[in-house]
Formats: C-alpha cells, structure tokens, sequence
C-alpha cells in the first residue's frame, strides 16, 4: 500500500488524530478509537503518525533556536507551544491501552512493543524539553482526574524499563504490522532502535551519572544492536501526490508553491562554504539560491536591511546566498522568490546546479525524507562517549565513520553531484584538524559535524547544546535576544484544565531540566 493510501485509510477510519491540531487535558481521548470499532492496524497507524508528528515538531521547533534556518527576534516561547507536542503522548497513551489489549488477547506483541518504544521516545522528549510530565497517573482518568507531576529523572528510569518491555514484546511471537512506516516489519529494526534511544538516554545523562552511563553504553556496544549502518535508518518517507491529501514534504509545500517561507541561517551557509579549504560537499544539497541578484542590487533595493550595520555578523556571504543574521528581526520584503531555500536534501527540493531560477520553476517533486534518528548520528554519539567517559571504541573512528555515512546519506539523494574525491578531502581536512585539537576542541568538533549531519532536525543538536555547549560556531544573537530557553513551558492547555497544584503556576524557560548541570549562561 503506498503512502497516500496510508494516510487516507487511516484518516478515513480514525479521524485527524494528529495532535498538532488538539488541545487534550488527560482525560480519556474523545477521538480515540474504542475496542468495540478499533482494528489493530489502524489503532497502530495512529501511534506511528503522533510519534512522528511529535519528533518532527520538536525538530523544526528548534531549527531556529538552533540556528539551523533564520530565527525571528527574542526566545521566548508562547506558553502554548508545547500543547501538541505534549497531548500527543497521552493520544497514544489511550491507543497503548487498546494495543496492549490486542497483544494479550489476540497475540499482537509486535505491534504493541513498537507502539512501547514510540511512547517512551515521546516522553522522553517531552522530559528533555519541559523537564517534567504526567506520568505514573496518566491515562487513569476514573482514578485520577487532576493528575500530576512526576520528576524528570523517575520518567528517565521508568523508560528503561519500558523500553525493556517493548523490545521483549517485539521479540515475542505477534505479527509485523501491516503497514510499518519505518521499517517495513523488521524486528531486528526496532529493537537496534530501541537500544538506541537507551543510548542517547545515557549520553544525556552523563553529567549527572557519568558511572551509569558509561556501563550503559558499554554494554550496549558489546551487545553490537544499535542504528550504526545506513540501512537502519529511522526516517519518514513522504509522497509525491498533493490532492485529495497532501503527502509532500512539509518543508517542500511551504517553500515550493508559493514561494519560501523561511529564510536560511547566513551563520550556518557561511560557515559550511568558507570555513574550510574545500566547500562542504552538502551545501548545494542543502540550499537552493533562487536568484542571480547580487548583494548590491539587494541592498539597493531596500531587500537587504542590514548594510552599514555593525551589529550584523553577515548581512550577505555572496555567491547569491541570501539568508538571515541570527534573530534578525527586521520587516520581510518581498522576496520569497529571492532568498535562498531548502534544497533537495532532505526535502526533495531542487539539487542547486547554480541556474539561479525560483523554486516553483524546477522540477522538485516533494518527495523526501524526515530524518528521525540516522546511523550517522549514533556515530557521533559514540565518538562524544568514548571522548567524555572512556567507553569502548575510538572517537576519531566514531567520527569519521559518523562523517562518512552523513555525507553519503546526503550524496544518495543526487549521487552524480558528489564525489568519493569530494567526500575524502572533507573527511581528511576535518580529521587533521581533530588529530591536532584539545580534547576540549576534539569535543566542539565532534559536536560540531553532528550537527551539521542533523539539518532540519534540531532536536538532538538541542540537546547536545545544553549538555556540551557546542558546537562553537554558532552565531550570537545580533539583538537582545533574552535568555536562551533552558526548557520550554508547561502547555496552557493543560494549566487551564488540570486543577492539580501542580499546575497552579508556570515555570520558567530557564528552568534546567534534571541531566542540564552546566550554570546559567552558558549559552545563547
């Protein structure tokens, strides 16, 4: 069944379900399905769109922050930004119910484990961005209609042991689903998953249980089942049909059709084309230039607000790259069929063969990928482990194995347009560079080419931000941009319906969630 027949049997049957459009308390879930009219396939679709709803929301939530694309003004959030992301988990907490009765009525173990290990991917996230959520009392609305609060650290340790049961109940005797979006049925997928979420658990943790990471994480490597190869990649495939449902990459409608939406970050394009002797092999992948107009003509044209301004660390960066200063504030002109855009990586966007022609006139088909968890990442992981704590292996073999399957990863999507040449000069020029550094320099490189690899998804480069620091090139605010957001705020939603005190007051977005032990400050 291909994608679009996916998306409409689900929606057909069970309702738009993504919870980027609902504002739930914890009660039960009035758009959930009932045993009476569920069927065990769909219920599942459910949990496969929340989870990947909730990780793409939180990835482009912080693209900006992160300086991944342009962000606009000052951090602060609005206090209902987190309100999908959050009733998401207790959605699929409703649809967990259904499918673990289906598992132990009906033998659907497989179903249900993986549904086990979306569900404490989305709590895990929902930790490491608020520091806190609704736990132990979830989902029990007869016994607990006000439910709390329960500590960042006790949802950590409740994971493990969850993530535990669903790789058991993958490994027990339940069929695949009939439609794996993932991993197509592929057991032994999801259970390299699964211990790689552990990882990226322990990792975080490791400024606050350096002991219990490093056992973690050891005993994972021995173990050898983790997303260490291309072909184990978690990602969302998109389509290429835009009626009766749209199935194009999200970053491709809005920045394709109609013009672009977004602007680019000019810190990031800079320093990917003329921080090293050779231009990063991604940059024509990653961007797209719509226009041969030049910086003068743009600056002359009042497009381009920032000449003569000294608070401005770019402005333009030439070659008919037009982006955006970090948290540059200023008026948009009209100019979406100007600024440079996503490219063909991951979005399907257009490969940029410098024709310098808008978006809208390529033949881009919307057909790409949102990149949940690559090998490439679980490299650099790796390479930070075996660098901070000594676990088993070397980091500058993590990294460069990291680095390789990043930049293959991207060549796949126009092989003719990078070479092995191209791709061993970058490798070489980085790992002399790591040869040569600090460990704390090895660390800010390390940090450094993850994050590059995790384009348009912030979510794991938000992370590494709290816990490292780096990487270090990441441009400074050019205005007065407030506090850097440490966590994100409580979801009003739930402020507004949840009479547990609890919920009596909101906390601050420099609040420092449980595993964040670096001071106040620390970064920007």
């Amino acid at each position: 069944m291909n994608l679009y027949k996916r998306l409409f049997v689900v929606l057909a049957f069970v309702g738009i379900v993504s919870c980027d459009t609902l504002e739930l308390d914890l009660q039960e879930n009035p758009d959930a399905l009932t045993l009476a009219s569920a069927d065990v396939d769909l219920v599942f679709n459910t949990i496969q769109f929340n989870f990947r709803n909730q990780m793409t929301s939180l990835g482009y939530l912080s693209d900006g922050p992160m300086r991944m694309v342009n962000f606009f003004g000052t951090y602060n959030p609005g206090q209902g930004t987190m309100n999908g992301n959050w009733s998401q988990i207790y959605n699929t907490g409703t649809n967990l119910d259904a499918l673990k009765s289906f598992s132990d009525n009906e033998g659907f173990t497989f179903h249900y484990g993986v549904a086990q290990i979306m569900q404490a991917t989305m709590y895990v996230n929902i930790v490491d961005y608020i520091g806190t959520a609704v736990f132990t009392e979830a989902n029990k609305s007869g016994e607990f209609p006000n439910p709390g609060l329960d500590a960042g650290a006790d949802i950590y340790t409740a994971m493990y042991d969850l993530i535990d049961e669903g790789i058991a109940n993958i490994n027990g005797t339940g069929r695949a689903p009939l439609n794996d979006l993932y991993y197509g049925g592929d057991a032994a997928k999801w259970v390299a998953y699964a211990n790689t979420l552990k990882l990226r658990m322990y990792l975080q943790t490791r400024l606050v249980n350096g002991t219990e990471s490093t056992q973690g994480i050891n005993a994972l490597i021995g173990a050898g089942s983790l997303i260490d190869q291309p072909e184990e990649d978690l990602q969302f495939q998109y389509g290429t049909t835009p009626t009766p449902i749209e199935s194009r990459h999200p970053l491709f409608t809005g920045n394709y059709i109609n013009g672009a939406g977004a602007y680019m970050s000019n810190g990031l394009m800079s320093y990917m084309k003329d921080s090293m002797s050779v231009e990063d092999p991604r940059m024509k992948y990653y961007f797209y230039r719509q226009s041969d107009r030049t910086a003068a003509d743009l600056i002359s044209s009042d497009i381009v607000r920032c000449n003569g301004n000294a608070s401005y660390d770019f402005c333009t960066i030439g070659d008919f790259y037009y982006g955006r200063d970090h948290t540059d504030n200023e008026g948009v002109p009209g100019d979406a069929n100007i600024r440079t855009t996503y490219g063909i990586y991951p979005a399907m966007g257009a490969f940029d063969e410098g024709n310098l022609i808008p978006a809208s006139q390529t033949s881009a088909t919307g057909e790409g990928i949102a990149p949940l968890h690559l090998s490439s990442w679980t490299n650099f992981m790796l390479a930070e482990s075996a660098l901070t704590l000594g676990t088993t292996g070397s980091p500058a073999t993590y990294l460069e194995a990291g680095m390789r399957q990043a930049l293959q990863k991207v060549r796949g999507f126009s092989p003719a347009n990078m070479t092995t040449g191209q791709i061993d000069d970058y490798v070489n020029e980085v790992l002399a560079e790591y040869t040569a550094a600090s460990n704390t320099e090895k660390l800010d490189i390390i940090t450094r080419e993850w994050y590059i690899s995790s384009y348009t998804n912030g979510l794991l480069p938000y992370n590494t931000y709290r816990r490292t620091g780096f990487p270090s090139f990441l441009q400074d605010p050019i205005i007065n941009a407030g506090a850097f957001v440490r966590s994100y705020f409580l979801p009003d939603s739930e402020l507004n319906s949840n009479s547990n005190p609890d919920f009596a007051t909101q906390k601050s977005i420099t609040d420092q969630v449980f595993w964040d032990t670096n001071p106040a400050n620390f970064i920007n």
